[in-house]
């Protein structure tokens, strides 16, 4: 369904073409079979999120933490992304590994510190953030998250239904104006079909009778 759609729309035609996502191995199993030709992208929001809470758990004081975020990544950013597994690789060392067959805490550090290291060593051959500046790709789909949390405010809920077709269309243009810059939403609020019975459809009736 994703390559059809991006199909219809004319991604596979486009100069330029990335594929980002997160850590979830599905979405590179999606890329490599329907987008082969698009630039593989490790959104890098999910990366700094993911070394927030490393940073977090190596270090107690506040400030030593930040310090450590910054360092990790302004690295990640800068397409260092092998100087953090190495020192997530020091940190592991220190913590010690995870017991083979016993169940953890997922706020257990060892288990954080296994999972940040785990992410970073598959994602680091799509952490080239210079490159992709340099080449005009995107290196986040937060702008597209926060426009799909727009439309969804409207859309998703308690007590909302739409039913396939027409009326949940209908719905997701109506939202879709409402956010939209211009006067997209004045214009089809003055232009929307309305009843034969409506008192400004006999207006105009009369109007034109006369």
């Amino acid at each position: 369904m994703m390559a059809a759609e991006a199909d219809v729309r004319g991604f596979f035609t486009a100069k330029k073409k990335a594929f980002l996502g997160d850590g979830q191995s599905y979405n590179w199993t999606i890329q490599k079979r329907w987008f082969p030709e698009f630039v593989d992208i490790a959104d890098y929001v999910h990366a700094v999120e993911y070394i927030y809470t490393a940073a977090e758990t190596v270090h107690t004081d506040a400030a030593c933490r930040w310090q450590q975020y910054l360092a990790w990544s302004t690295a990640c950013w800068q397409g260092e992304a092998e100087k953090v597994i190495a020192e997530l690789g020091d940190w592991q060392s220190r913590l010690g590994p995870l017991p083979e067959g016993e169940k953890v805490p997922d706020t257990d550090p060892r288990k954080i510190i296994h999972g940040t290291l785990t992410y970073f060593t598959n994602s680091c051959g799509r952490m080239d953030y210079p490159r992709y500046r340099r080449e005009g790709l995107p290196v986040t789909s937060s702008l597209a998250e926060s426009l799909v949390k727009q439309v969804s405010k409207r859309v998703k809920g308690t007590e909302k239904f739409w039913n396939n077709g027409p009326s949940g269309e209908a719905i997701l243009q109506l939202r879709a104006a409402v956010i939209a810059d211009g006067e997209r939403l004045q214009h089809w609020i003055s232009n929307r079909p309305i009843s034969p019975f409506s008192p400004r459809c006999r207006l105009t009736g009369l109007a034109n009778s006369t």
